[in-house]
């Protein structure tokens, strides 16, 4: 398994035992790049973040079933937030690799407040 970081674009689920994080890393052309749906939150996690988010909007988004799950499979339904909260995440991969995305949905760790999605690296 690998850590690395990604903002927080978004949070997905109805419940607070299936809220997921929808994660991003920013785009060569400055615009930020959704590349993965996170587990399901852990209860520690999930109550150190939440009150860092900020809504962008008050309108549901949908994310290409590609980008949270294989192809084909059911768009996934999230509230944008403003990208400005990074995320260690743990996954099977480095980063992103097939279809942008990572491969399978990653585990948040835990809240970075020391970095900004500035610091990130850009999606490929």
């Amino acid at each position: 398994m690998h850590t690395s970081e990604a903002a927080v674009l978004g949070v997905s689920g109805r419940t607070p035992a299936t809220q997921c994080l929808v994660l991003g890393l920013p785009h060569r052309e400055g615009q930020m790049r959704a590349v993965g749906v996170s587990l399901p939150l852990g209860q520690a996690v999930r109550h150190e973040l939440l009150p860092l988010l900020r809504p962008a909007g008050d309108t549901e988004a949908e994310l290409p079933g590609t980008v949270g799950g294989l192809p084909g499979a059911d768009p996934v339904y999230y509230r944008p937030v403003i990208p400005d909260v990074v995320v260690e995440i743990e996954a099977d991969q480095t980063g992103p690799r097939e279809f942008g995305r990572f491969r399978h949905r990653p585990r948040v760790l835990r809240v970075r407040g020391d970095l900004t999605a500035d610091n990130l690296p850009c999606a490929p």
